[in-house]
C-alpha cells in the first residue's frame, strides 16, 4: 500500500501545474543499506542485518518564494526499512535566505525513530549554509543540527560536491564529507565529542525528461570514534567501513 501511494504521489507531481512562487521536488530512492549520519553497523547489530538492507526513502521538499532573497521551506521524509512497518520519518520547516554567493537555511526538524529505536522521538534546530568554492568551483555545504530533546547534542557535517557533464543530459558527480559529534550520541550509545564519520559518493545524474532525473550512486563510508558504542548496544560495537549503492528518481515541480 505504501509503495502504491508513493507511485501515485509521483504521478501527481508530474501532472501538477507550475507556480512561480512554489518550487520543489519529490523523490523515491532505493538504498542497499540504511544509513543515518554514518550509523549502519550499530543498527545491524541492534536490529539484525535483514532489517537494514534494501530500504526505500520517499522525500518531498518545497520552497515558497516571498521575494528574490527569502523563501519559506518545508520537507518530509519516510525511510522504510525492509520490514515496511519499520520507518524513520522526518518533517522539517524553516526559512531560507539566498544571494548570488551563498544560501542560508534555518529551521526545525522533528524525527520519529520509534519503530527503529524503541521510543526515540526527537527534534532539532538546524542551520544549513551553502556556497561555492572560488578555487575549485565545488559546492561547499555546512550542516549543523542541535538536538533539543532526546539526544541533547550537536551534529556538524562539512561536505563538498563537484559535477562534470560527461554526455548530453548526464552529469558525473563527486561528493565528499566529514562530520563531528558534540555529545550527540551520548544518551544513545554512550560516546562523547569526537569525529563522527567520513564518506565519498560517486553519482551519475541523468535527466530523462524536463522534470525527471535518475541518479545511480555508490558511497564509501567510514565510521570514526564517535560511533564506537560503549553502552546500550554493547561495548566493543564499532562502525567500520562500508560500501552502499542505490538509485534515486526525482521529479521537479
Amino acid at each position: 500500500m505504501k509503495r502504491t501511494m508513493i507511485a501515485a504521489a509521483t504521478v501527481a507531481a508530474l501532472a501538477a501545474p507550475a507556480y512561480a512562487e512554489l518550487e520543489g521536488d519529490l523523490s523515491l530512492t532505493y538504498h542497499s543499506q540504511y544509513n543515518y549520519r554514518g550509523v549502519n553497523g550499530i543498527l545491524e547489530n541492534a536490529l539484525g542485518t535483514d532489517l537494514t538492507e534494501d530500504t526505500f526513502e520517499t522525500e518531498i521538499n518545497a520552497a515558497y518564494k516571498l521575494n528574490d532573497q527569502w523563501s519559506l521551506v518545508a520537507g518530509g521524509t519516510i525511510h522504510s526499512l525492509t520490514d515496511t512497518s519499520v520507518d524513520h520519518d522526518r518533517i522539517r520547516g524553516g526559512v531560507r535566505y539566498t544571494t548570488d554567493c551563498y544560501t542560508v537555511e534555518l529551521g526545525y526538524q522533528s524525527q520519529d525513530f520509534r519503530t527503529v529505536l524503541g521510543n526515540l522521538d526527537t527534534s532539532e534546530i538546524y542551520l544549513n549554509v551553502g556556497t561555492q568554492c572560488p578555487l575549485t568551483g565545488a559546492d561547499v555545504n555546512l550542516f549543523v543540527a542541535h538536538d533539543t530533546d532526546m539526544l541533547e547534542g550537536t551534529y556538524a557535517e562539512l561536505s563538498f560536491h563537484k559535477g562534470w557533464e560527461v554526455a548530453e543530459n548526464a552529469t558525473f558527480g563527486v561528493t565528499a564529507g566529514v562530520s563531528y559529534s558534540f555529545d550527540y550520541w551520548e544518551n544513545l550509545i554512550g560516546t562523547g565529542s569526537d569525529w563522527n564519520h567520513g564518506y565519498i559518493t560517486l553519482s551519475l545524474a541523468y535527466q530523462a525528461t524536463e522534470n525527471l532525473t535518475l541518479t545511480p550512486y555508490v558511497t564509501f563510508s567510514q565510521g570514526f570514534d564517535a560511533l564506537d558504542a560503549t553502552s546500550t548496544v554493547g561495548p566493543g560495537v564499532e562502525e567500520e567501513d562500508e560500501i552502499t549503492y542505490g538509485l534515486k528518481a526525482s521529479v521537479q515541480f
